[in-house]
């Protein structure tokens, strides 16, 4: 996938796994956001997403994942966006806010994000 448009190619890659046409696609993705909300969206969106020309809502972003069988928080952070839940959570809460800009500020690896995940997760009893 090309660096410049990876959320249109990754979208348009998927779509075309799943046989879908634009219009198709476009359609199921219409009717998941007029049942949440009332907008819409259309194959014409939808070939502008994949060329790179828009970025759609994260509202739309989730539908299309859905639709797709994709990993929404992937598609999110292609289209460089947060999930809906983690900016609620950050909105909420200061300690929140503060663990993650100290996180970031601590220029964290791959490697010791991972870790720090682990850690979180033993300590609540999960794996």
């Amino acid at each position: 996938m090309a660096e410049a448009n990876a959320l249109g190619d990754r979208i348009r890659w998927r779509r075309k796994e799943r046989q879908l046409s634009q219009r198709d696609l476009a359609n199921r993705v219409a009717a998941r956001l007029k049942e949440q909300d009332g907008r819409g969206f259309d194959f014409s969106y939808l070939s502008k997403i994949e060329n790179g020309h828009l970025v759609p809502s994260v509202a739309a972003l989730v539908a299309i994942a859905e639709e797709l069988g994709d990993d929404v928080d992937e598609l999110l952070a292609l289209a460089e966006k947060a999930p809906l839940d983690l900016g609620q959570k950050l909105r909420d809460s200061p300690n929140a806010r503060l663990f993650y800009r100290s996180a970031v500020d601590l220029n964290l690896s791959e490697a010791e994000w991972k870790k720090l995940l682990d850690d979180l997760k033993s300590r609540k009893g999960q794996k």
